[in-house]
């Protein structure tokens, strides 16, 4: 019996993309950038480095031994197949029709999110230096040593700003000094990247694209999908809600709770379930409980942005209460998170009432006693629905 051959092996054979590939300098991306040329996938977003792995970027690329990794690019030339797309570091929705002639990065927006950021001097880079003592970038959020130099000044797109910063620091204005900080300044300019292209990718194609390079294989979570579901509609969850959350918690000495870096978006995520709860004017179910195994992502992404901001509302105002409560009461410091959000969800459920006696007795005398340590998901939720029995009180 014949092989059957599939029909498009013949194609698979003859085609070699590595022939798309090739060398641009970082002066030239940062231009791309600068000028728009350069757009993001809407789905990487919510992709970012902290500084600290920005500061790890540039030292290698000033001290490595090998290149870094090459960028991938979808060049759009078919707007219909295109992704959404956003600007490089705003984040700003593309009109569609604005979108035909992008190049769309898919693998390497971090790292050229970095460079970028030195190059423009930007406010997130304050802190980052360049120590010729130690010959390393490093972080200094206090003043500058008289052997520092702001990457913001040593990288900047304006020679002038680079020449100026010198003029104003004698210490670096020594020969020896100046010379070599020109040559650090050139190497970054001329420092290429090897780009490889890819031409009208469909959504589904650029996202495995995306998986295979900038995951290592691993896929998008559900999670991220959602919250990109949510910035298409102009809502953005970290901007206008998580960010927040957190920054409440900050403010109250109480940041400590946020245990692991992942969980600043599980945690507030699953906050949002009372008021989605209160907003649907539905009873309480037991997997609608604010704990991270509880979240509902997907189901508050497919509300409309208004319905999606009433639940920001309700859940920050109740952080707000929650936060009062404990400090009014005198209660011990929670040594976990889930004091929190349970009380928080309480207050969203009790909306604007105020508290009457017989509910504040239930809560103290909740919050005394019951401890979340080495509790299955079933027995946290159990607490969850002991406390809010308030409502009927």
């Amino acid at each position: 019996m014949a092989i059957k051959i599939n029909k498009n092996l013949e194609m698979f054979s003859t085609f070699d993309p590595t022939k798309e590939s090739k060398p641009v300098s970082l002066g030239n991306l940062c231009k791309d950038i600068e000028e728009r040329r350069l757009s993001l996938p809407i789905f990487q977003t919510y992709i970012r480095w902290k500084v600290e792995k920005s500061i790890d970027l540039l030292n290698f690329q000033l001290s490595g031994k090998a290149a870094v990794a090459p960028i991938s690019i979808n060049i759009i030339e078919n707007k219909e197949l295109a992704v959404p797309q956003v600007s490089f570091i705003e984040r700003e929705r593309i009109d569609i029709e604005e979108s035909a002639g992008k190049h769309s990065v898919n693998d390497g927006q971090q790292r050229l999110s970095c460079n970028f950021k030195a190059y423009t001097d930007h406010e997130e880079f304050k802190c980052v230096v360049l120590d010729i003592t130690t010959g390393k970038f490093v972080m200094n959020t206090g003043a500058f040593r008289k052997s520092q130099i702001p990457v913001g000044k040593l990288y900047n797109k304006d020679p002038k700003v680079f020449s100026q910063y010198l003029k104003e620091n004698k210490d670096l204005q020594v020969f020896e000094v100046q010379d070599l900080l020109t040559k650090v300044r050139n190497k970054f300019m001329g420092y290429y990247y090897t780009v490889n292209y890819a031409r009208d990718l469909s959504e589904k194609e650029q996202r495995e694209w995306f998986e295979v390079l900038n995951l290592a294989g691993s896929k998008v979570t559900d999670v991220e999908v959602n919250l990109t579901e949510m910035l298409i509609k102009g809502v953005d969850f970290y901007k206008e809600y998580s960010d927040q959350f957190v920054e409440k918690l900050k403010e109250s000495s109480l940041d400590q709770l946020i245990v692991f870096k992942a969980t600043e978006v599980s945690i507030p995520l699953a906050a949002l379930n009372p008021a989605y709860e209160v907003l649907k004017d539905r009873e309480h179910k037991a997997n609608f409980s604010p704990m991270p195994s509880d979240v509902k992502a997907s189901l508050i992404s497919k509300l409309n942005k208004e319905d999606i901001r009433k639940l920001f509302s309700m859940t920050l105002d109740a952080l707000d209460r929650a936060i009062g409560f404990i400090e009014e009461n005198n209660f011990k410091q929670p040594n976990r998170i889930d004091y929190l959000t349970y009380l928080l969800g309480v207050f969203v459920y009790l909306k604007n009432e105020a508290v009457s006696e017989r509910q504040l007795e239930h809560m103290i005398e909740w919050y005394n006693t019951v401890e979340f340590s080495k509790k299955d998901n079933g027995e946290r939720r159990r607490y969850f629905e002991n406390l809010i029995r308030v409502k009927t009180l």
